[in-house]
């Protein structure tokens, strides 16, 4: 599974450094991209509250293509960071709960994938600050790829429902989120188990399976 992952992330950084990367200098550090998708937060917001969701909708995709363009730089140009790491998925996670609890919290579903990223804030937060007990920072994993294109493929329709009062858009975004949970779950369980071995492996501890 890590090898096949390994391979698309390659394939797609790929694409995206010939279609984006190369008009950017290399004097730009990923960090500072990511730093833009936090800075957008708040103007998206703005955006919801004067009902502008047609904007709101065009600052939300700028801003969650940060996500892919500061991924694939770091990776092709050699810039990875532990402090990346961190501060990337936080933005991700911050960027996603704001416009669900704005424009989705009247349903069930939405509240209960609010919850599960705050607790995947935590986890974050409380994994940096204790990774030398449970092992060097690590990045994000297939399943939460997948999720985070799932969770704004899910936001933007949500937002295009509105702007076109189409009930359809709507019931397809909430389907399309609860698909997101489903690999929320699974990204949260292979990045345990990837700790875990890091772990193990770190203080030459073997593990004989049965």
């Amino acid at each position: 599974m890590e090898k096949r992952s390994f391979n698309v992330q390659k394939t797609i950084d790929a694409v995206i450094n010939r279609l984006f990367l190369c008009f950017i200098p290399y004097s730009v550090k990923p960090n500072q991209v990511t730093v833009v998708r936090f800075l957008l937060i708040p103007v998206i917001y703005w955006l919801l509250t004067q009902n502008e969701f047609g904007f709101a909708l065009i600052i939300f995709i700028i801003a969650a293509s940060t996500d892919f363009i500061d991924g694939a730089m770091a990776r092709t140009r050699n810039q990875i960071t532990d402090v990346g790491k961190v501060i990337d998925p936080i933005a991700d996670k911050l960027l996603i709960i704001t416009v669900l609890a704005y424009v989705g919290f009247n349903y069930l579903l939405v509240k209960i994938f609010i919850i599960f990223i705050i607790f995947e804030l935590i986890a974050v937060l409380i994994g940096y600050f204790f990774s030398f007990a449970i092992g060097k920072t690590i990045g994000a994993n297939f399943f939460g790829k997948i999720k985070l294109i799932l969770q704004c493929v899910s936001v933007g329709l949500f937002l295009l429902g509105i702007i076109m009062s189409n009930a359809n858009l709507i019931n397809i975004s909430k389907y399309v989120l609860f698909t997101a949970l489903f690999f929320a779950v699974m990204a949260a369980i292979e990045t345990g188990r990837r700790k875990i071995r890091n772990y193990f492996k770190d203080h030459n501890i073997n593990v004989v399976y049965n």
